[in-house]
């Protein structure tokens, strides 16, 4: 179903955004299942922390359009700090933001080290402008209308 973007039911107005977009790690892949794309309805649009170097070669090597939001090394470790606390259903052994901030200086993260996996996009974006787009999020911030 289209909407316009005036509309004021929206989706992206009145629902949380990652609902309206499925999340890889968390949402497809969860228990060990393999989602069918097919049944998805084009274009699909997918949400993912994956490093492009752990993606499938497929993803790498076929028409499929990336987009990267980068946002700065401080907001991305509060925000990771923020979540793995928040994991902790107990609430016990909250991690000390100087345990967090030392682990995540050290490159040691879900995900990887930050650097690596910004920069690693951001070279693909270079490479390969077709196919990575790359944002910062600071900047669309800044200009939402660009």
């Amino acid at each position: 179903m289209k909407h316009s973007v005036f509309e004021q039911n929206h989706p992206l107005l009145v629902k949380n955004p990652h609902v309206l977009v499925p999340f890889l790690e968390q949402t497809l892949y969860i228990d060990g299942r393999v989602p069918d794309f097919s049944s998805f309805t084009s274009p699909r649009l997918l949400s993912t922390h994956v490093p492009f170097a752990s993606l499938s070669k497929f993803v790498q090597n076929s028409e499929t359009k990336l987009v990267y939001l980068c946002r700065n090394p401080r907001d991305t470790f509060i925000s990771m700090w923020h979540f793995s606390n928040n994991l902790r259903l107990d609430h016990k052994d909250i991690n000390s933001i100087e345990k967090m901030s030392d682990l995540f200086c050290k490159g040691v993260g879900i995900y990887g080290p930050f650097w690596d996996h910004v920069l690693d996009y951001w070279k693909q974006s270079i490479e390969n402008p077709n196919k990575v787009l790359f944002l910062l999020y600071e900047e669309m911030r800044e200009k939402p209308k660009i």
